[in-house]
Parts: C-alpha cells; structure tokens; sequence
C-alpha cells in the first residue's frame, strides 16, 4: 500500500507510465494570497514547484487534488486552475479540507490561493494531487 497523504492507493496499477503524484505541507504563517506548500513530502515526476506553490500539468489526464487548510478564524481558499478560481476551501476556526477532480491538459497550472484571510499550519496544512487516468 502506498500512502499519499490523505490518498490510500491499494492498486498500484492505478498508476501510469510517466506517473505524477505530489503532497506537501507548509509549518508556517502564510499571507493571504501566497499560498505555498514548501515541505515536500513526495513528487514522482517533480510537477509540482514548492518555490512557487504550482502544480504544471506534464502528462494531459484525470487528476484528483486535495486541500487541507487550518486557520484560526473562519476563511477560505480557492483552487486556482490557471488563475482563475474554481472550487473554494473553507476552514471554520479549524480544519477544512476540500478534494477534487480536474481533467488538466499540458501545461495547465493548478494551485491554491485568493484566500480571504491568513492561516496557520499546525502542522496540518497540506495540499496533494495525483494522476487518476492519462489521456491516451
């Protein structure tokens, strides 16, 4: 069994030739809309850039994405698919998390940011995403 953060994957054939996977956490304060997941804890095939908090979609497919945010006041984040916000991430003076499905195409950038107030990790903000199904 491979774990992913919050991914069990029980079937390793899930996976592609080529393969694109990620989860990272940040242990700090972050500002509003500077979001990024700098403690890396897997990148098979290194899509995802902890200096800029981006994901870059190499292999066009099915992927899933999630978001774990903590804040100690009630806010919310947006998943931002080449700058334009999609699904939010709310926290209510605790935990939110959010999961999602995105079919990317080459070159298409997902990551979280437009949050309406500062979050603190505890140790528990995180943000992965996998390869579900490559387009063939």
């Amino acid at each position: 069994m491979l774990y992913i953060s919050h991914l069990y994957v029980l079937n390793t054939n899930l996976f592609v030739s080529g393969t694109s996977a990620f989860t990272a956490k940040y242990n700090k304060i972050v500002l509003v809309d500077d979001v990024r997941f700098t403690d890396v804890l897997y990148n098979e095939g290194n899509d995802y850039n902890a200096t800029t908090g981006v994901f870059t979609c190499r292999i066009p497919g099915i992927y899933w994405f999630s978001a774990t945010l903590y804040g100690s006041s009630i806010g919310y984040c947006y998943f931002l698919l080449n700058g334009m916000e999609t699904i939010y991430i709310t926290f209510h003076n605790d935990i939110g998390t959010v999961s999602e499905v995105f079919r990317l195409k080459h070159g298409d950038r997902l990551q979280v940011g437009n949050c309406s107030k500062r979050m603190s990790s505890d140790g528990v903000t995180s943000f992965s995403g996998v390869l579900v199904k490559a387009d063939e």
